[in-house]
C-alpha cells in the first residue's frame, strides 16, 4: 500500500528547504574562481585577474562605410555622451588622458635632468648634437611654429630646444592596445585609421550580470540611434569586455542547467515507468533523490554563503547518482508483497550500505583536489547522498507499507538484465579484448586553456576576433604587481624595477616595456640619473650646442637668448629633486589606489622577447611582483592538473582498499571487487585519447566517477554473491535490475550534459558518461 498523503506532504516538506537554499545561497557565475590559489603562478593569476583595472573595462570598436574620419570622431563624441548619460560608467572615453598628455609634457620639460641615465645620453641625446641633425631640426621647428600644429609648442622650445621631451614621451608606447595606435581630436585611432576605439568603466563590476544586462541593452539601443541619427551610413559598434563573457556564461550555463535537469528528470522517470511491473513504483524512485537534493542544497546553505552554478549544473547528474537505493528499494518493495517496506528497507541496507560509505568518501576526498569547484562539488554531492540514503529508510517505509501481491510477472528489463549477466566465457574474453585494445591508448593528456574556462556565444568571439585583429592581441602580452603603502616607496621599487627590466630588454628576454619611473623616478635613481646628466654637459659641449643654435637659428628667427632655460639646466650648480607622482596621473600610469587607501597598487606591461623563458622570467620577479603570463599560466596549471590526478588516484585508490578490505577480511575478493573499476579506468583513458580529449579540469572527475561510483556496482553483485550465493536466486535478479538500473539512470543524467553548450559542462558529461558505461 502507498500512502499517498504522506507522500504529499512529504514533498511538500521536503520543498521548502529546497526553495529557501536556494534563495539564501548566492549562485557564483565566474568560473574563474574554481581555479586552486595555493600555486604561486595561480594565485598570482588570480590576484591580477581580480585588481587589473582591464578585467572591469569596456571597449567599443567604431567604424563606418564608406569611411569619412571626421564623421567617425563626431560618431565617437555623440557616443561618449550617451554613455556617460546613461550612469553606468564611472569614467568614459580617453579625455583625461588627452587633458593629461599636455600636462606631461610640460613636466618632462622641465625634470629634463632626471629622465635620462648616463647610457641614454650618449646614444639618445649625443646624436641631437651634430650640426645637420641641429639644422634639420631647427627648419623643421620653425614650419611647424608656422602652421595650425605648432599651437601651443612655442612654451616648450625655450627649455627645450632638442626636443628632448618626445624621447621621453616615446617611452609610454608600450601602454596603447597597440604600438601603431595614434590619437586624432581626442579619439584613440586604428593604424589604418579606420576604427575608433571608445573604453569605459563601468560602475559595477565585471561578473555582476545584473549590470552587464543593462549594459547590453544599452548598446542595442545606441545601435538603433545611430541607424536613426545617420541614416545612410552603415556604422558598426562592437563592444568586448568581461561584462559579455559574463552574460554569456550565465545565460548559456542557466540554460544547460535547465535543460539537463528537465531531460536528466524525464529520461529517468521513462526508463523507471519501462523497467517497474506497477510504473508508478517505479517513478516513486525519484523521490529520494529529489527530497535528498533539496535538503543537500539547504543544509549547505547554513554552511556556505556561496555555491558555484558549475556544482548547480551537476544537479541534474546528481539526481540519477542518488536515485540508485531508491531503485533498489522499490525493486524489492514491487516484489515482496505485504511485507515489502520492512524487507526492502532490509535487504538494501544490507547489500547497499558500503556502496554508499565509499561514495560519500569519494566525493568528500574531492576537497583534497585543490580546486575551490570541485570541493563545493564534493560537498554537496555527499550531502545529497547522505540525505537520500536517510530518506529510503525512514520516510519511504513509511509511505510505502506493502503491497497485497507480487506482480504475476517480471518486466521485459529483468530478462534483458539476466542475459547479459549471463554471457559467460564469450563475454570475459570480449571484454578482455576490449581491455588490451584500450591500454595501448590508455595514456593521459592534460591541457588547460584559459578560454575554454568561459564558454561565450559566437556573436562575443567574433566580437574579440574582430578587436584582436584590429588592437592587437593583449592575452600575449606579461603583466606585474605591485604593491606600497605610499607613492615615494612605490618609487623607490619602480627604480629597482626598471633597472631590472633594462637588463632583460637588453639580454633579449623583453621587447619593450613602461614604468612610471621614466617619468617619475625616485630619489636614488633621480640623484643618479642627475650626476649622469652633469657628466655629460661638459663645458666644451655646452658651448658647442649654444654657438649652434645661435648660428643656425638666428637666421630662422630664433632669438640668440631664447633657449636659456634650457642652459639654465645645463649649469653646473644645477640642482633638482625627485618629484611625487600626482594622482590625477595614476591611471594614465596604470596605478591603483583602492577604496580603503591601505595601499598602493600598479601593473606594469611587458612584451616578451626572442629570449623568453617562462619559468626562468617568472622565479627572476616573483615573489617580489605579483607576474601572470597567460601561456605559462596554463602550463602551470596542466602540470597541477597531473598531480592533483595522480594524488586523488593514489588517495582514493588507498582509501577504497582500505576500506573493502577491512569490510571483507578477505584480499582475494578486495581484488575481485577492484577489477571492474581497473577495467572502467583503461578503457575510458584509452578512449578518451582515441577521441582526441585531453583531460581538463572537468576530467579530474574520472577518479571519483569510477572508483567513488563504478565501485558500487561491484560492490553490490559481490554482496548479492554472498547473500544469496545462488546467481539465479529470485532476490539476486532484483539485485542485477538495480544496478543496471541505477547505472542506466546516471548515464541519462550525465548523457544530457554532453549536448550542453557551456564547455566545462560538456566535458563533465562526456568524461562521466564513459566511466559509468564502462563500470556498467
Amino acid at each position: 500500500m502507498i500512502h499517498f498523503r504522506r507522500l504529499f506532504i512529504v514533498l511538500l516538506i521536503g520543498a521548502v528547504p529546497a526553495v529557501i537554499g536556494l534563495l539564501r545561497l548566492h549562485i557564483d557565475t565566474d568560473v574563474i574562481h574554481s581555479l586552486p590559489a595555493g600555486d604561486p603562478v595561480v594565485a598570482d593569476g588570480l590576484t591580477i585577474f581580480t585588481h587589473h583595472p582591464i578585467h572591469e573595462q569596456v571597449a567599443v570598436d567604431l567604424t563606418m562605410r564608406p569611411f569619412r574620419q571626421e564623421l567617425l570622431v563626431e560618431i565617437g563624441n555623440f557616443l561618449e555622451q550617451k554613455m556617460r548619460a546613461s550612469g553606468l560608467f564611472a569614467q568614459v572615453g580617453t579625455d583625461d588622458i588627452g587633458d593629461l598628455i599636455p600636462e606631461l609634457a610640460i613636466h618632462v620639460s622641465r625634470t629634463l635632468p632626471l629622465l635620462f641615465s648616463a647610457r641614454e645620453l650618449e646614444e639618445k641625446v649625443a646624436p641631437r648634437l651634430t650640426k645637420p641633425w641641429i639644422t634639420q631640426h631647427l627648419h623643421q621647428l620653425r614650419q611647424t611654429l608656422a602652421g595650425m600644429e605648432g599651437i601651443g609648442q612655442a612654451r616648450f622650445i625655450g627649455g627645450d630646444p632638442l626636443n628632448l621631451k618626445d624621447l621621453v614621451l616615446a617611452r609610454m608606447a608600450p601602454l596603447a592596445p597597440t604600438l601603431s595606435a595614434h590619437f586624432t581630436q581626442g579619439h584613440l585611432l586604428s593604424p589604418d585609421g579606420r576604427h575608433l576605439l571608445l573604453t569605459a568603466r563601468p560602475r559595477a563590476g565585471s561578473t555582476d550580470t545584473g549590470a552587464a544586462r543593462r549594459i547590453a541593452a544599452l548598446f542595442d539601443t545606441l545601435r538603433s540611434e545611430l541607424a536613426a541619427r545617420y541614416k545612410g551610413e552603415t556604422i558598426t559598434l562592437t563592444p568586448v569586455g568581461a561584462y559579455r563573457a559574463a552574460l554569456d556564461n550565465e545565460r548559456i550555463i542557466r540554460r544547460d542547467v535547465n535543460l539537463a535537469l528537465v531531460l536528466a528528470t524525464v529520461g529517468i522517470a521513462l526508463l523507471l515507468m519501462l523497467s517497474f511491473s506497477r510504473p508508478l513504483i517505479g517513478i516513486l524512485s525519484l523521490v529520494p533523490a529529489l527530497a535528498g537534493t533539496g535538503a543537500a542544497l539547504f543544509v549547505y546553505s547554513l554552511l556556505y554563503p556561496d555555491i558555484s552554478i558549475m556544482v548547480l549544473g551537476f544537479g541534474g547528474a546528481l539526481i540519477s547518482i542518488t536515485v540508485d537505493h531508491g531503485i533498489a528499494y522499490l525493486l524489492f518493495f514491487d516484489r515482496a508483497g505485504v511485507d515489502g517496506g520492512s524487507k526492502a528497507s532490509r535487504e538494501v541496507r544490507a547489500i547497499g550500505i558500503m556502496a554508499v560509505l565509499t561514495t560519500i568518501g569519494a566525493f568528500l576526498i574531492l576537497g583534497f583536489s585543490g580546486f575551490p569547484i570541485f570541493t563545493e562539488l564534493g560537498r554537496f554531492t555527499a550531502l545529497g547522498i547522505f540525505f537520500s540514503f536517510l530518506f529510503v529508510h525512514l520516510a519511504l517505509p513509511t509511505i510505502c507499507t506493502g503491497l497485497e501481491s507480487a506482480p504475476a510477472r517480471r518486466p521485459v528489463l529483468q530478462h534483458f538484465v539476466d542475459r547479459l549477466y549471463s554471457t559467460g566465457k564469450p563475454g570475459l574474453i570480449f571484454a578482455l579484448i576490449v581491455f588490451c585494445g584500450l591500454l595501448f591508448f590508455a595514456r593521459p593528456r592534460f591541457y588547460v586553456s584559459l578560454d575554454s574556462m568561459n564558454t561565450v556565444s559566437e556573436q562575443t568571439s567574433r566580437a574579440d576576433g574582430l578587436f584582436t585583429k584590429v588592437w592587437g592581441n593583449i592575452g600575449s602580452r606579461i603583466f606585474l604587481m605591485d604593491r606600497a603603502t605610499s607613492i615615494a616607496g612605490l618609487q623607490e621599487r619602480d627604480d629597482r624595477l626598471l633597472a631590472r627590466i633594462e637588463q632583460d630588454v637588453e639580454r633579449g628576454v623583453l621587447k619593450d616595456s613602461f614604468v612610471p619611473s621614466m617619468l617619475f623616478p625616485g630619489r636614488e635613481a633621480a640623484g643618479r640619473n642627475l650626476a649622469a646628466w652633469h657628466a655629460f654637459w661638459t663645458p666644451s659641449r655646452v658651448a658647442a650646442l649654444k654657438k649652434e643654435l645661435v648660428t643656425i637659428g638666428a637666421p630662422l628667427g630664433f632669438a640668440p637668448d631664447g633657449f636659456q632655460e634650457f642652459f639654465h639646466q645645463l649649469e653646473p650648480g644645477y640642482t633638482l629633486s625627485s618629484i611625487p607622482i600626482p594622482p590625477r596621473f595614476f591611471s594614465l600610469l596604470g596605478i591603483n589606489r583602492p577604496p580603503d587607501r591601505s595601499e598602493i597598487i600598479q601593473f606594469t606591461t611587458l612584451r616578451p622577447g626572442k629570449n623568453y623563458d617562462d619559468a626562468s622570467f617568472f622565479a627572476r620577479y616573483h615573489p617580489e611582483y605579483a607576474v601572470f603570463d597567460g601561456a605559462w599560466f596554463g602550463k602551470r596549471l596542466a602540470k597541477i592538473l597531473f598531480a592533483t590526478f595522480s594524488r586523488m588516484l593514489i588517495i582514493l585508490g588507498s582509501a577504497l582498499v582500505l576500506m573493502l578490505f577491512i569490510f571483507y577480511l578477505n584480499l582475494p575478493l578486495t581484488l575481485l571487487t577492484l577489477t571492474p573499476v581497473v577495467f572502467a579506468y583503461v578503457c575510458t583513458l584509452g578512449t578518451l585519447h582515441l577521441l582526441g580529449r585531453p583531460i581538463d579540469i572537468p576530467g579530474l572527475m574520472l577518479s571519483i566517477i569510477i572508483l567513488g561510483m563504478g565501485i558500487d556496482y561491484s560492490i553490490f553483485f559481490v554482496r548479492a554473491h554472498q547473500r544469496y550465493r545462488d546467481v539465479n536466486h529470485p532476490d539476486y535478479g532484483l539485485v542485477r535490475s538495480a544496478v543496471f538500473l541505477a547505472a542506466a539512470s546516471t548515464l541519462i543524467g550525465f548523457g544530457v550534459l554532453c549536448f550542453a553548450d557551456h564547455a566545462m559542462l560538456r566535458s563533465i558529461g562526456i568524461v562521466s558518461l564513459l566511466g559509468i558505461g564502462y563500470s556498467l
